[in-house]
């Protein structure tokens, strides 16, 4: 089964920005292993919602969490710059801050997941492979919501997440997927094309326990907002 496209010819953005704590970026600079979630463990519990699901009498959430569990998804920042503000988000713990962020060009990753499918997944098991730009919808409070139809229910969010500048690499399923998520290997991650930037929130104490946890790499760089926003490093 090929990929298809969604959105893709729009963007103007050259990269593609991961961020992860410091064990799931060794983690990735050991094994060249990608994570597709499965939708339902997404902190956003309208992941996957349809437009008759919001125009219908009462919400089937069940029906929802039964189409996420068919859903897995990879999730990167698009942009040119990493964000100050995704730095942070969604980190549970101290242990979970997002301290790295791994760095691909859109059009290296695009053609290395492409290339590494099919899995181990059995292909009769998989309805769609997409890959794209996520579309954002106004559907809190919208006065015409079925304007708000999008082509993949998987690449719709709501406007509120606009910040996030979401691109997806989407596996949908015929059946619900047993497991949480899928580990999907890219290649050798001494030869891939990415590069680590490091946190620039982070104090001078941290910051430099980190480059210390991480000095065995050659492709670790300084993030290209360290300068603005850790002037007495320079």
């Amino acid at each position: 089964m090929k990929w298809t496209s969604y959105h893709t010819k729009e963007i103007t953005q050259k990269y593609l920005f991961k961020f992860l704590s410091l064990k799931y970026t060794i983690d990735f600079m050991s094994s060249g292993d990608i994570w597709f979630s499965r939708a339902s463990e997404f902190g956003d519990k309208m992941e996957c919602v349809l437009i008759s699901d919001l125009t219908s009498a009462t919400l089937n959430r069940d029906l929802i969490e039964a189409r996420k569990k068919k859903t897995l998804i990879s999730c990167w920042h698009l942009a040119d710059k990493e964000s100050v503000a995704m730095w942070d988000v969604y980190s549970k713990s101290e242990s979970e801050r997002k301290v790295c962020a791994i760095r691909f060009e859109r059009k290296d990753i695009d053609k290395l997941i492409k290339k590494s499918w099919p899995t181990d997944l059995n292909v009769g098991t998989v309805r769609a492979l997409t890959y794209g730009k996520v579309q954002y919808r106004n559907l809190i409070n919208s006065q015409n919501i079925e304007k708000e139809l999008v082509k993949f229910n998987a690449f719709r969010k709501e406007s509120s997440f606009r910040y996030e500048c979401e691109y997806r690499y989407v596996v949908q399923l015929i059946n619900q997927f047993a497991a949480d998520g899928l580990r999907v290997s890219i290649g050798n991650p001494t030869r891939l094309p990415f590069t680590v930037l490091l946190n620039p929130l982070l104090d001078k104490i941290q910051y430099e326990n980190l480059r210390s946890e991480l000095k065995g790499y050659s492709n670790v760089e300084h993030s290209s907002l360290a300068k603005w926003l850790k002037p007495e490093m320079w």
